[in-house]
């Protein structure tokens, strides 16, 4: 179940299915029946959260994002994260104030695009965990996981890492402090200027 899943990201991320890990590459089919049922259930899952979108006599595809879907997602996320904080903040402890410091140390390292954006979720996910809301943390991957294959665009072609990195260490420095309110204001401030470049490569692109 759990590679299924990563077979389904991987359709949502890269716009097509690695069939040569789970089954056999025949048309939009897969020979093996239960491996097919499990992927229509994962990918019904995933159109209802407007990930994909069903075409008659082309299959499933995924929906890309138009600039007004993308600020839209974008002042969702702000509300969304820092509501995440607030509640996390107060319930953070000293292992997890760790395990974000150490994330961000990676982040200094890393080089490939997609490791860059594997770690910024990860530690934005260290921040939030410590709220325990479930349901909550379950909407801010999906909308994150829209996100990511366009921040790709946006980490290659811009300098934004420099300013992220800065950010993240002072939302992380205000953790620290307990300074929830000042946390929380800097996080809505952090999402809506990564959210602003996206918007603006979604722009560009639809004009051209």
């Amino acid at each position: 179940m759990r590679h299924i899943r990563a077979w389904v990201v991987g359709f949502l991320k890269w716009e097509n299915l690695p069939f040569h890990q789970l089954g056999r590459k025949r048309g939009t089919l897969v020979d093996d029946e239960d491996i097919a049922e499990e992927i229509q259930v994962h990918m019904k899952k995933k159109a209802g959260e407007g990930f994909l979108k069903a075409e008659p006599r082309r299959g499933v595809s995924v929906a890309h994002l138009t600039a007004e879907e993308a600020q839209e997602m974008t002042e969702l996320r702000s509300l969304i994260e820092a509501k995440a904080l607030e509640w996390a903040i107060p319930k953070m402890s000293k292992a997890d104030l760790e395990k974000a410091t150490r994330i961000l140390a990676e982040l200094d390292k890393a080089k490939s695009t997609d490791r860059i954006i594997a770690l910024n979720a990860r530690f934005h996910e260290a921040l939030y965990a410590p709220a325990r809301k479930d349901r909550t943390l379950a909407m801010v991957a999906n909308l994150r996981l829209n996100f990511e294959r366009y921040l790709r665009f946006t980490w290659q072609e811009t300098h934004h890492l420099d300013q992220s990195q800065k950010e993240h260490r002072q939302i992380l420095d205000l953790c620290v402090a307990g300074d929830v309110d000042a946390a929380c204001t800097l996080l809505k401030q952090h999402i809506l200027g990564t959210g602003r470049l996206l918007v603006e490569r979604l722009q560009s692109r639809q004009s051209r």
